[in-house]
């Protein structure tokens, strides 16, 4: 009884502080974006400490609540946004699973969620998010033709402006999947470093991720990614869905390669004794300069063929 009551108390205290997230959330202008990314974090905490079954009634409670304050509108889109990676992160964690299989199950829940957040967008409100996305941005090119002609410049160069820039919206249009499916490991990753930050208070350790100079990406995505090459280098007149496919493969496996390619350049940077300020310059050429950022993600992509590292073994 005395333990019942226990799960009772902190189930309502981590609804609140759900409910406290979702508020700072909707109303602060930078850090609630900060809010709104950790929303699970409460519900997977209890869902560790507690069960599956406490978890469910304090997401509940939770949506429940910021419904009755924000709209029930809001406390939909956080259910259906949130509500299932929460719960598979707290599960995961509650069964002990080895922090690479929570992340991977934990991506998965917040990929599938994104989808029923824009299926929900058009069944319920009748909007389409992406559409609106990109409609907004459409509007900016009338802002820019006008900064363009205050600046001097002539009708010809106007026109190749607002062109470049119309194709790199268009460009952003086709990588959106492949956006979606990158963000989800990034804030699985963001939910499972905060969950373990705040239990680490509470006295519940977890096994950290191995150290990144030892990140290793699994071999077999050497394929699609030559796949994704070849499509894209050699059948530029495939059909469009086949060309967006590749695009997007090329866009995802190549992002995989590139942090693997930095695990490399910092194994090497550590092997040579090299102070961290090193690392940092690296970092931001990278960043900065194509070339470099290419030829990272060309070394990530040859570490899973020759395994410079000699990492095979303890492969994500």
């Amino acid at each position: 009884m005395v333990r019942k009551t226990s799960e009772m108390v902190e189930a309502g205290i981590l609804a609140a502080v759900a409910v406290l997230f979702a508020i700072l959330g909707a109303y602060l202008p930078v850090l609630g974006a900060l809010f709104n990314l950790l929303w699970p974090v409460p519900v997977a905490v209890c869902g560790m400490r507690n069960g599956l079954r406490w978890s469910v009634m304090t997401l509940i409670v939770a949506c429940a609540v910021i419904g009755s304050l924000l709209g029930p509108v809001k406390a939909l889109f956080i259910l259906t946004m949130w509500g299932f990676p929460s719960i598979v992160l707290g599960e995961c964690m509650c069964r002990r699973y080895k922090p690479v299989k929570i992340l991977t199950f934990t991506s998965l829940a917040i990929a599938v969620s994104f989808v029923l957040d824009i299926l929900l967008s058009i069944l319920v409100l009748g909007l389409n998010p992406i559409a609106m996305i990109f409609g907004n941005i459409a509007r900016v090119y009338v802002e820019i033709e006008d900064y363009c002609r205050a600046m001097g410049m002539s009708e010809t160069e106007i026109v190749a402006v607002i062109n470049m820039y119309k194709e790199f919206v268009a460009n952003m249009e086709i990588v959106l999947p492949g956006s979606l499916i990158i963000a989800s490991p990034l804030l699985a990753l963001c939910n499972y470093w905060g969950t373990r930050k705040i239990l680490a208070k509470l006295g519940i350790t977890f096994e950290s991720l191995p150290a990144f100079s030892k990140w290793r990406m699994p071999e077999y995505l050497i394929w699609p990614y030559g796949l994704a090459m070849i499509v894209l280098a050699f059948y530029a007149d495939a059909p469009e869905l086949i060309m967006n496919l590749a695009i997007n493969l090329y866009y995802i496996v190549g992002f995989a390669f590139t942090i693997q390619g930095f695990a490399v350049l910092f194994w090497w940077l550590n092997e040579k004794a090299q102070p961290q300020w090193i690392k940092t310059v690296a970092v931001f050429l990278v960043i900065t300069v194509p070339l470099l950022g290419m030829f990272i993600q060309l070394l990530g992509a040859f570490e899973s063929v020759f395994d410079y590292r000699k990492l095979k073994e303890r492969s994500l």
